[in-house]
């Protein structure tokens, strides 16, 4: 009798499981190299592929409470990452992992003069 009755409760849980809704959001992980702090925002170096890297522009706009971007903060060895979220095929938000100590390898500064113009975008498009 137990045993059936433990039967018939995974069965219920994995039931439940396969009915529940998928999320509307595809996420993409990137591993990120560097970070570069700017007045304007965050240039990221990130990886694509196996062998190359790419860079990104990311707006300090988007970093404001209900934005498009979230800076999250910690001493975590895996970080620095990136997770980049789409709905609908179209980007729609992001999650940028990075180092709390600004002067860990994978922090930067960027020069004022590289990034003039370069953070205007309101899309994300990246490499892969």
């Amino acid at each position: 009798m137990k045993r059936a009755t433990i039967v018939l409760v995974l069965i219920a849980i994995v039931s439940l499981g396969l009915a529940a809704e998928s999320s509307a959001y595809y996420p993409v992980r990137v591993d990120v190299v560097k970070v570069f702090s700017h007045a304007d925002g965050f240039r990221v170096i990130y990886r694509k592929g196996s062998a190359d890297i790419a860079a990104v522009y990311l707006p300090a706009r988007w970093f404001i409470s209900g934005g498009k971007a979230e800076l999250v903060r910690d001493h975590d060895s895996s970080f620095p990452y990136m997770t980049v979220f789409y709905k609908a095929g179209k980007f729609d938000h992001l999650r940028l992992y990075v180092q709390a100590d600004q002067r860990d390898d994978s922090w930067g500064i960027l020069a004022p003069a590289d990034g003039v113009g370069k953070f205007s975008s309101d899309d994300l498009k990246l490499e892969f």
